[in-house]
């Protein structure tokens, strides 16, 4: 093989680190989410599919933390810059998974309820060297993934709402029903 045909086939089969998550929740035991990242891809683009996938709402604050070896939050990636006095801070937008994760196991805390403190825990479970990806996709996705925000109940559907009215158009309120007929009697 031709030296200058092998150098160009190395320049253009240029492999990069593929993370591989594996996703799962101390409030929902069969819930288990996995994914795939290019070690190029900024946390915050993890943080966007895990959200998309679980059917989150964007503008709650979320942050990921890295734990030391007893499971304590030693350095966190946030949402929000609140660095203060000029001290190191990473925000999502700005970090690459590869600038925090350089080898497994490792394992990362996803708190997406601050009020609350509930997080999902992140296990990253492999690293392969291929192409790169456009964007994070989701693997595998099974059961039910806890509520966003505890006590809060989700909006109701718009299709919710419609087949609500049309029971109503169907039959009527009872109250104007018993107004326009009277009272029904028993048999």
């Amino acid at each position: 093989m031709n030296e200058k045909v092998f150098k160009f086939e190395l320049e253009n089969t240029f492999k990069v680190m593929i993370y591989n998550f594996r996703i799962t929740s101390p409030e929902s035991k069969n819930f288990l989410l996995k994914l795939e990242a290019d070690g190029e891809h900024s946390f915050f683009d993890l943080h966007t599919i895990i959200q998309k996938s679980v059917g989150f709402e964007m503008h709650q604050l979320a942050s990921f933390f890295i734990p030391d070896q007893n499971g304590r939050k030693q350095k966190e990636v946030s949402m929000l810059d609140l660095g203060l006095n000029g001290g190191i801070y990473n925000i999502m937008q700005k970090t690459k998974l590869s600038d925090l994760i350089q080898s497994k196991p490792r394992h990362f805390i996803y708190t997406f309820d601050f009020i609350s403190d509930r997080s999902f825990y992140i296990e990253l479970t492999g690293i392969v060297m291929e192409k790169n990806l456009r964007e994070p996709f989701i693997t595998l996705m099974q059961g039910e993934a806890p509520v966003q925000v505890l006590g809060y109940e989700p909006p109701v559907t718009d299709s919710a709402k419609l087949q609500e009215e049309e029971v109503l158009m169907d039959f009527g309120i009872l109250e104007d029903y018993t107004e326009l007929y009277g009272e029904m009697e028993d048999f």
